[in-house]
């Protein structure tokens, strides 16, 4: 009687683990998601003073709250030094002509990267319209100076993450919630900004391609993740109530 019960008690105990695995699985990358840092409205650097880099891809996305903008380079996981100024216009001076060039918005990132170079091929102007980032352009590549204007469509704090990996800077502009952007613009007559905003709310969030975009953990919302580890979770418990079905047989 024994000697039956032991590998049928082994078995519950590797599904209650599959189970607990699972959750816990779920709350870390939930927690990494979220770790991501505070935006604030100040100037920003960072990097090793000295250590060189060529940049290899220029991408931008939209998530949950901000725009992403990600300078990958093609070079060592030393991240060359960086200065990220904010300015009141989406006008730039390029470097090293001196000429004043205007991006799309009404407000500025300059990004500039010491000791660093630009692979051929590599896009030079991106107009990708989000909700913060209107346009990313490349305004100098000089002496080993690169510098890119960023244009915003209104002044917004941010935050900067230095990923390796490939070695990435990482630029995410916060935007307004969905639901007080909804609220704002696509109110209809008669309809109270409050009921426009829980109808906003309710919307699921599409998040964009983060491998694409670069993110350092999964976003909080990542649909074929959830799923893979509810079945797992399901699995599990089905495989207990099997076993005790099959130990009364």
């Amino acid at each position: 009687m024994f000697s039956k019960a032991r590998p049928h008690a082994r078995l519950t105990l590797a599904a209650l683990a599959l189970t607990a695995g699972a959750l816990t699985l779920t709350g870390a990358l939930q927690a990494s998601a979220d770790n991501l840092g505070a935006f604030t409205c100040t100037n920003k650097s960072g990097g090793v003073a000295g250590a060189a880099g060529t940049v290899s891809d220029i991408r931008t996305g939209h998530h949950d709250g901000y725009d992403r903008l990600v300078i990958e380079f093609a070079t060592s996981n030393t991240m060359s030094q960086y200065q990220l100024t904010q300015q009141a216009t989406s006008t730039f001076v390029r470097d090293a002509s001196g000429q004043p060039v205007t991006l799309q918005g009404s407000a500025g990132i300059r990004a500039v990267l010491r000791n660093t170079d630009i692979v051929d091929g590599t896009p030079t102007d991106l107009k990708p319209a989000l909700p913060a980032i209107q346009e990313v352009a490349n305004i100098g590549n000089f002496e080993r100076v690169v510098s890119y204007g960023v244009g915003l469509a209104k002044p917004e704090c941010f935050r900067v993450l230095e990923l390796s990996g490939p070695t990435r800077l990482v630029i995410d502009v916060a935007t307004p919630a969905p639901a007080a952007t909804a609220a704002a613009t696509t109110a209809p007559s008669g309809t109270s900004a409050a009921a426009t905003a829980s109808a906003a709310a309710s919307q699921p969030a599409t998040p964009s391609d983060l491998a694409t975009t670069g993110h350092s953990a999964p976003p909080a919302n990542f649909p074929m993740l959830s799923i893979i580890l509810g079945l797992l979770t399901v699995t599990a418990g089905l495989t207990i109530v099997g076993l005790r079905r099959f130990a009364r047989k």
